[in-house]
């Protein structure tokens, strides 16, 4: 029931108001109303399903409810509507600390987390001093590719695509020694060596000079002069053949050259 208002007249006892007995009639029921009701009904309740409640608790007729606190770096900004929360600082992660915030520091660990954002470039020329931010890796829209610093420079990270396989590179140039470990080299063209250094192992195949030397083999393997035979005719072989003669010795080097003639094979 609605509350009942005392009409009290326009001005004292112009006779336009209840009178006292009407008055007090209403005055009863308003007390009445005001008994009946269960104030166990009066109560507060935080919408959503998610986020803190800022209704505490009653007591009584005292509905008693949270205050709302700016931590580091919030601030909160009140008008007869509104709560106004907002992020009012800025950090500059370079440093070590952050004045009046001492959870701000250099390292952080993210853990299991995920950390997007934008780190382009449209020209190398844009790219900050590589002193100052030594270690920084970026990308430069213009070229494509991903660079980062190192040395007070900034170094270009190769592209997979621009590296050669060996199979694709016609000019390979070693930069060392080849070490192949005890694995062979096979189906190898032309070698062209200035020198082979150590012992050649194994069967030597091929031409040299154009030749193949195993066609040779035969003729120092399997060559036989016979047996050397004299036959005296006269008196004068008998004696050469059953003398030695002393040819002296000899004292200097001396070219000497010697044609026994063919030798039929």
């Amino acid at each position: 029931m609605a509350v009942q208002l005392i009409n009290i007249g326009n001005t004292a006892n112009d006779g336009t108001g209840d009178d006292l007995r009407e008055a007090f009639v209403k005055v009863n029921a308003n007390f009445n109303e005001l008994d009946l009701r269960d104030d166990e009904q009066t109560t507060v309740t935080n919408l959503g399903s998610t986020g803190e409640g800022l209704f505490k608790e009653r007591i009584n007729y005292d509905l008693k409810f949270k205050k709302i606190v700016g931590g580091a770096g919030i601030s909160l900004t009140v008008t007869d509507d509104n709560i106004t929360i907002a992020n009012d600082k800025v950090y500059d992660l370079t440093q070590s600390t952050v004045t009046g915030d001492p959870y701000v520091t250099k390292e952080y660990d993210f853990a299991d987390a995920r950390i997007k954002y934008n780190n382009v470039y449209q020209n190398i020329a844009d790219l900050p001093n590589p002193s100052t931010y030594h270690g920084l890796f970026a990308h430069v829209h213009s070229t494509g590719g991903a660079y980062y610093s190192h040395g007070g420079a900034w170094i270009e990270l190769a592209n997979k695509s621009d590296a050669l396989e060996l199979s694709e590179d016609t000019t390979p140039v070693l930069g060392g020694n080849l070490d192949a470990a005890g694995y062979n080299i096979s189906n190898a063209g032309t070698i062209a060596s200035t020198r082979f250094t150590g012992p050649l192992t194994g069967n030597v195949t091929g031409l040299v000079n154009g030749v193949d030397p195993a066609t040779y083999s035969n003729r120092f393997t399997e060559m036989d002069f016979g047996a050397f035979s004299q036959t005296v005719s006269n008196m004068i072989d008998f004696r050469i053949a059953q003398s030695d003669v002393e040819m002296g010795s000899i004292t200097a080097e001396e070219e000497v050259e010697v044609d026994f003639g063919p030798i039929a094979v």
